[in-house]
């Protein structure tokens, strides 16, 4: 051992004596002190701190203060230096290691590792207000573990030439440039790594012919793009995420192949993902939020395929699609965006199990010549039309489009459709809109309960229209608007419309019609009932009922209250829901939710429904974060937490416990954000009572607690009466009776699922009859709607615990 030290007599006073002393491998040990001078490390030598961290600075004010071509090693060292055209740490050949060490600078680089030289830094931090952090350029493969990088001018790290650098569990904080920047024909691997609070540059660059393989990489609150990747190498992301950036999250712009796993943008300015340039992305499990523009664009020349993404909460559309290369996207899930759910204009785009929900304008929106492929399409409740085609193409099976504002369908401006299996129900508009110059083929398609026709015909272009159910819609079934022998009609069942339908000859179409415009959204169809009229028209609940009208009624006073200058009464929103599973209580909740969002007192009513494992993590700090994000994506409606005792639950372990953490943080969230946001937690009766005695701030809280009772057998009954006149059947009076005394002998016990029970009891009778009917020689259509005695497979006799009561408590467990 070599000891340096400025005070203790008989050794070095300087480290640059005892190295030109050291012998080949030789450690130096360096007391505490302030050390000026400049090393040239060209044989291998270990140089520590002898007090550890802090206590050894080596600087200067000229060059380089540590230049090495051999093996070194540094451990506990700081190193500073002001020079502005010198890096403080410059690495041509060798290998340096640093351990525990900082590097200040004041250059264009902290450290430089180039030529054949490598640089190893583990557990060290790096500064350098005027320039960059590392920066490689080196083949010999350089690493970064377990290191922060802060206060820099330029970017944090960089990655040139041919360099190779392998980045771990390492963060970067306030850089004046990009996190990482890579550029030539650079190799990189980052994983366990974050950027935070970088300047208007991307947090991530890839350029040139750059490759990277990037895990659970996080960027967060950054002033321009998240990553920027424009590269014709290929660029692997897993589990990577940006949370708040000023610009897109994610652009592509280069002609390299991407992999995107398991990704997540949130609060991202302008796009969430850009795919651009002739670039080719592969998408898997990723998710996108809270965006202030769109979602997902594909533009120019690039190629996508999309395997379970989530596009939620954008201001604009969720996803858009102009690229002239086919999309193809499987899995796509788009909810609560502000314009349309997805465009598609001038693309050819395939679509397999699509989602959108609560889109403010249409589901799917083709145009410019665009061709959708869909197949296992779900629109829900979006404000405009459901599919709009205008100029373009579209191909749908097997879809379901249920309360859309407007038409179902509608084909315009010489649209062509084809439509397949697809069901089509309680729409605003009319099922499907045929119009001017537009042409269409539908097979086995449902259109029920739509407010206009089921099908409008306002063109004279091909129509063909077989195997149709058309029900119960508030127009015609079928009406054709424009006199034309084009239109084709095959085996169409048409009952229950508000008009007779007309179609097929010149004296089938009124003199006086005209092709209308397709139907303008609705702000609130006739023929639906408010969800006031909506809690009122559910079986039973008649206590439930009252309890919620006080409570709306409360609210209403409140409001008024308040705009006439009063305080308003002491109150809490916040409800328990106490009763057996299958008693409605998420229904009710849904309801109380729109009917404060009808008040103005709350600012969307949606529900967001949530159980213990979407609290709790099992990693501490997991759950603080699961539930907030929860809270969060309820504000402005309602958070109905169900089976909520189990948080309070205790594991028998001696582990912390996480459940209750997250009903602390449940606690702070519902007084910081009192006026925001609903919180209903529903359980067992008793559960419930012991759940609200576990944390102080619950109970005051949770002031009211509602209690949903066990169904009757006859409300039980009304509920297989509904579910029979929803699909099609009708309940025979003598098999009622058999089914009040099943349901009324029936075990309540801990199997029984109330309404859901009686869900499962119809499924199961009409399992018996289909069973019934299939040995028959012959079935009329009326027998296909009957259910009889004999389908009842309780019927003789009816025991207490029969076996029908076995089946259908093994299937509510």
């Amino acid at each position: 051992m070599i000891s340096v030290s400025q005070v203790v007599p008989g050794g070095f006073r300087t480290v640059r004596q005892a190295v030109h002393a050291a012998p080949e491998g030789a450690t130096i040990s360096v007391a505490p002190g302030r050390y000026r001078e400049n090393l040239v490390l060209t044989r291998d030598v270990t140089i520590v701190a002898e007090d550890g961290p802090g206590t050894v600075l080596i600087s200067s004010d000229t060059g380089v203060v540590v230049e090495v071509a051999a093996a070194v090693a540094l451990s506990g060292i700081e190193l500073e230096g002001t020079d502005a055209e010198q890096a403080p740490v410059v690495v041509g050949a060798g290998r340096l290691v640093m351990v525990e060490c900082a590097v200040r600078g004041d250059s264009w680089a902290a450290a430089f590792a180039h030529g054949t030289g490598g640089l190893v830094l583990r557990d060290s931090l790096l500064s350098n207000p005027s320039g960059a952090g590392v920066v490689v350029t080196s083949q010999a493969g350089s690493s970064v573990h377990n290191s922060t990088f802060e206060d820099l001018g330029t970017s944090a790290v960089v990655v040139a030439e041919r360099g190779l650098l392998d980045v771990r569990g390492s963060t970067v904080r306030k850089s004046g440039g990009n996190g990482f920047y890579l550029s030539g024909h650079a190799e990189f691997t980052a994983v366990d790594s974050g950027i935070a609070d970088c300047g208007d540059k991307p947090a991530v660059a890839v350029e040139d012919h750059a490759t990277a393989v990037l895990r659970r990489i996080s960027v967060r609150d950054a002033a321009g793009l998240g990553f920027f990747l424009k590269t014709t190498g290929l660029v692997d992301l897993t589990e990577c995420a940006v949370e708040s950036s000023a610009a897109e999250a994610f652009l592509a712009e280069g002609t390299g192949r991407l992999s995107l796993r398991d990704c997540d943008v949130r609060r991202s300015a302008r796009y969430g993902m850009r795919f651009a340039g002739t670039s080719t992305a592969v998408l898997q499990d990723c998710r996108v939020s809270d965006v202030e523009g769109t979602g997902v664009a594909v533009e120019q020349r690039s190629t996508v395929e999309f395997h379970g993404l989530e596009v939620r909460a954008c201001r604009d559309d969720g996803v858009q699609l102009t690229s002239k290369e086919e999309a193809v996207l499987h899995g796509l899930a788009i909810r609560d965006c502000a314009h349309n759910g997805i465009v598609v204009r001038g693309a050819n785009a395939r679509f397999e199990a699509l989602e959108v929900e609560r889109a403010q304008r249409a589901a799917v929106e083709v145009v410019a010549d665009g061709h959708a492929l869909l197949r296992g399409c779900v629109v829900r409740a979006v404000g405009g039309p459901g599919i709009a085609v205008s100029g373009g193409t579209l191909t749908a099976e097997d879809g379901d489009l249920h309360g859309c504002g407007g038409d179902g369908v509608v084909l315009a401006d010489g649209a062509s459709g084809v439509l397949t299996r697809c069901r089509i129900r309680a729409g605003g508009g009319h099922g499907v809109h045929i119009a001017a110059a537009a042409k269409a083929r539908m097979s086995d398609c449902e259109l029920h309960g739509n407010d206009g026709d089921g099908i409008r015909v306002a063109t004279d272009r091909d129509v063909v229209v077989r195997d149709c159910s058309l029900r119960e819609n508030g127009g015609s079934g079928l009406r054709q608007q424009v006199v034309s022998t084009s239109i084709a009609v095959e085996n169409v069942s048409s009952s229950g419309n508000g008009v007779a339908d007309a179609f097929g000859t010149a004296q089938a179409v009124p003199a006086a019609a005209v092709p209308a415009e397709p139907a303008a959204p609705r702000s609130g169809r006739a023929a639906e009932n408010s969800p006031a009229e909506e809690l009122q028209a559910l079986v039973g609940l008649e206590n439930v009922k009252r309890e919620v009208a006080t409570l709306v009624n409360l609210n209403r006073m409140a409001k008024l209250r308040v705009e006439a200058g009063l305080s308003a009464p002491p109150m809490s929103r916040h409800l328990v829901f106490a009763g057996a599973p299958g008693t409605g209580k998420t229904t009710v909740a849904r309801l109380y939710g729109a009917i404060l969002a009808g008040l103005g007192v709350l600012e969307s009513g949606h529900l967001v429904e949530v159980a213990r494992a979407d609290l709790v993590a099992q990693i501490v700090g997991g759950t603080a974060i699961k539930t907030t994000e929860a809270f969060r994506e309820a504000i402005g409606g309602v958070l109905f937490i169900d089976e909520a005792y189990t948080l309070s639950a205790q594991s028998g372990g001696t582990g912390p416990d996480f459940g209750r953490e997250a009903i602390d943080t449940l606690v702070k969230l519902m007084e910081d954000h009192r006026d925001e946001a609903v919180v209903i937690v529903a359980g067992y009766s008793r559960e419930m009572a012991d759940f609200l005695a576990t944390n102080p701030g619950l109970e005051s809280r949770f002031s009211r607690t509602i209690e949903f009772p066990n169904y009757s057998a006859a409300e039980l009954v009304t509920i297989v009466r509904q579910q029979c006149s929803r699909h099609d059947y009708r309940l025979d009076e003598r098999a009622a009776e058999l089914l009040l005394r099943y349901f009324d002998e029936m075990p309540k016990d801990a199997t029984f699922g109330n309404g859901r029970t009686a869900r499962k009891t119809f499924e199961l009778i009409v399992d018996h009859q289909a069973s019934r009917l299939a040995a028959s020689p012959a079935v009329a259509t009326s027998d296909l709607t009957q259910l009889l005695p004999e389908d009842m497979p309780f019927a003789q006799p009816i025991p207490s615990h029969s076996t029908a009561a076995a089946e259908v408590a093994d299937v509510d467990r």
